[in-house]
């Protein structure tokens, strides 16, 4: 008997470099003259010098202040930033946010009409670095580029105390804080200046926890509300905001089950060579100790059983999925499981949400991770401009693409007002963000409790998918000894194991290599999303649940895997597989490409470091068809125009005659950048990327076969010796 029909494993062999088109230099057309910049941009320079000059010495940090600078929007590209003029006048960009603005003019001639997307830039030094920026802007003498810089600008504004100060609303006396500094936890100078200043505030800083990430610095605090804006007026000061409470994902809705529980299996493993990792609030029994152990840092010994409960039901989805499913015991798991307990007080606020942080970062900095899933994190919602340590340190620990972390997005979602948008570190790009289905049926939605999006941009799609994760009237069924055996939950603490047990499944049954990404890049490919279900409620669409919807294919397509590398600056060309068919046949291209990047935490406008342009070639090099869109939020999301090709991933489907698709292929250029600025090719490093790509036939004509007789070159995936995929049941 045939076996079913593989994932193609090999597509880069239709893969090669290509020369990659040199664009102009784009319009030397500017918004403003240099006179009128003067007008406009000198008085407020004038303010914002008098601003630092007036705060005491010890609010400034090396006598240096922050001011906001608003760029048009028309210049917002990497390569037409403004960048050098600040670096002239001897002062230094440290971060940006997003702003909308109303241009005062427009010198494009198909602008967009009404509020535009752009960037504010914090922009950081002494009070006579901004004066000789004044300089500069008024003197004839100052170079012809310089003042064209100037021109591209469109405010400049004082970042005073107020606006420093966020979701700080009440009358509670004392404040348990969260700050961010714009520095490095390196710089002594600038961590002892900061620690004088906040004492002489009354407020007391747990310098011992910080997390320091590239250009930011995050720490708790307890301060007085009455000191607040004396406080908030240090100017390396980022942001001040409540410090959230740590959560399991809460709530958590548990039920006893009737029935009779299955048993346990009587065997290893599948693969014990993968290390798959649980951050959460620890074990509570022996009865898993076959396949799972559990680290105890002796600081965590004493817990509450509600943690344990909450571990125990998070580690038994991960290895061995939903208990209701038919049989009598329990499948065999893929692999093993390390169980870190990373919280174990029944106090969930201070103590607990950073020093949970440095224990996850410490285990995730060793870099012998391979899966790893994380259902807790700070109970908030995100923040478009003022990223989360929790997302920082993750996307920072993930840039490398060795890890897949599956990440519960929250159970918020049925509050009002936005604040049931996704909860950190859910928000990050080099993550699987999981939310829950309501069902595993035809029929199904978001879960009403599922955080939704859209998440920041990057990142704009999250959650990444959903996951049946149970309901009150129709609860997720697990094994759990420590509740009796069978207990039925709710939660996105337990789709997201659920999601992060098919991926690494897929690594534990095949031979040849799948990389993090790839596994993440197959998860988003192969997610349901029929039915016209809004993005924002399930991102991609429902995930699967069992490898072998990612590992096979059906008659009626192929589906073929990438895996490359991409030069700065250069550019690929990868040919589609398309099958010899009948005239009057339509096919169907679906496509995605993921890819990690190093991310710049304090540029949330700017991201991740790298990204891709992609032109979809039908008929070969010279034809253009669009094929990849922002994700389905180009009408409820304002969006800066090239915002999309910053995402680290791109997922669409587009139909075609098959006539129509001669010699179809993607173009993929690889742009690279840091702080939103251009860096120079020859050093930045390639970029691994992957594709899946599926061809279908509309009306289920078979195409598998002609498709590996055509395209010889091509091999399936090897699956390992002995391994039979079955339908997804257990026996």
């Amino acid at each position: 008997m045939a076996g079913p029909n593989l994932l193609i494993g090999n597509g880069q062999v239709l893969a090669g470099p290509t020369v990659r088109e040199v664009s102009g230099s784009g319009s030397k057309h500017f918004p403003y003259t240099i006179e009128r910049a003067r007008e406009r941009l000198g008085p407020a320079i004038d303010l914002l010098v008098e601003a630092i000059d007036n705060l005491p010495e010890a609010a400034k940090p090396k006598g240096e202040g922050t001011g906001l600078v608003m760029v048009h929007p028309a210049f917002l590209a990497k390569t037409r930033m403004p960048s050098s003029v600040f670096s002239r006048a001897g002062l230094r960009m440290v971060g940006s946010r997003s702003a909308q603005v109303i241009p005062e003019n427009e010198h494009r001639e198909r602008a967009p009409i009404g509020v535009q997307p752009t960037a504010e830039m914090y922009v950081a030094g002494t009070s006579e670095a901004f004066r000789e920026l004044g300089r500069m802007l008024r003197s004839d003498d100052t170079g012809k580029g310089v003042q064209e810089e100037f021109r591209k600008l469109e405010k400049v504004l004082v970042l005073d105390a107020p606006s420093r100060m966020i979701h700080i609303e009440g009358s509670d006396t004392q404040l348990e804080l969260e700050v961010v500094l714009h520095g490095h936890d390196s710089d002594k100078a600038l961590l002892d200046a900061f620690d004088g200043h906040a004492l002489a505030c009354g407020v007391m800083l747990a310098r011992q926890k910080l997390l320091g990430v590239p250009g930011l610095v995050f720490m708790p605090a307890a301060a007085p509300r009455e000191r607040l804006l004396e406080f908030a007026s240090f100017t390396a000061l980022r942001v001040v905001r409540r410090l959230p409470h740590l959560r399991l994902h809460r709530p958590v809705v548990r039920q006893s089950q009737q029935g009779t529980a299955p048993v346990l299996p009587d065997a290893d493993c599948l693969d014990n060579s993968l290390k798959v990792v649980v951050f959460d609030g620890g074990l509570g029994a022996k009865d898993f100790a076959r396949w799972c152990t559990e680290t105890i840092p002796p600081s965590l010994a004493t817990t509450a059983a509600d943690y344990l409960l909450h571990g125990t039901d998070v580690t038994s989805a991960l290895l061995f999925g939903a208990a209701d499913l038919p049989g009598d015991t329990l499948p065999r798991p893929f692999f093993n499981v390390q169980h870190h307990r990373v919280l174990g007080s029944a106090n969930e606020v201070d103590v607990d949400l950073y020093d949970c942080m440095h224990r996850i970062k410490q285990i995730l900095s060793a870099g012998d991770v391979d899966f790893a899933n994380l259902s807790l994190g700070p109970r908030m919602c995100i923040d478009d401009d003022q990223p989360h340590a929790w997302t920082a340190m993750l996307d920072e620990q993930l840039a490398n693409g060795r890890t897949l972390v599956t990440v519960a997005v929250g159970n918020d979602g049925d509050l009002t007002d936005g604040k049931g948008r996704v909860q950190p570190p859910a928000d990050a790009v080099n993550a699987l963000a999981v939310g829950s289905a309501d069902s595993r049926e035809f029929m199904w939605r978001r879960a009403v409790y599922s955080c939704y999006g859209p998440g920041r941009s990057p990142g704009l799609v999250k959650p990444d998918g959903v996951v049946f994760g149970g309901t009150a009237e129709n609860p997720l069924v697990l094994f759990n000894p420590l509740a009796g055996g069978l207990t039925g939950v709710q939660g996105t603490s337990f789709a997201a194991p659920l999601a992060l047990r098919a991926a690494a499944a897929t690594r534990a049954l095949a031979k040849t290599p799948l990389s993090a990404t790839a596994l993440r890049a197959l998860m988003i490919h192969r997610a349901d999303r029929f039915g016209g279900h809004d993005s924002r409620d399930i991102g991609w669409g429902r995930f699967p649940e069992e490898p072998e919807q990612l590992l096979t294919c059906g008659d009626h397509e192929v589906s073929v895997l990438y895996q490359g590398k991409i030069d700065a600056g250069a550019r690929m060309r990868i040919g589609v597989p398309v099958p010899p068919v009948a005239m009057g046949v339509k096919l169907t291209i679906t496509a995605t490409f993921c890819f990690t990047s190093p991310v710049d935490a304090a540029d949330p406008v700017n991201y991740t470091r790298h990204g891709l342009t992609v032109f979809f070639r039908p008929r070969g090099a010279g034809s253009t068809e669009p094929f990849f869109s922002k994700g389905g939020y180009e009408t409820e999301h304002e969006l800066r125009h090239d915002a999309h090709k910053w995402e680290t991933v791109l997922h669409q489907a587009r139909s075609f005659d098959a006539h129509e698709l001669l010699d179809a292929c993607f173009d993929v250029d690889h742009g690279a950048r840091e702080h939103g600025l251009a860096v120079d090719n020859s050093v930045a490093p390639s970029l691994p990327y992957v594709l899946v790509v599926t061809v279908s036939t509309q009306k289920g004509e078979p195409i598998y076969q002609t498709v590996m007789q055509k395209y010889r070159m091509l091999a399936p995936i090897e699956l390992r010796t002995k391994i039979q995929l079955s339908s997804g049941g257990r026996g």
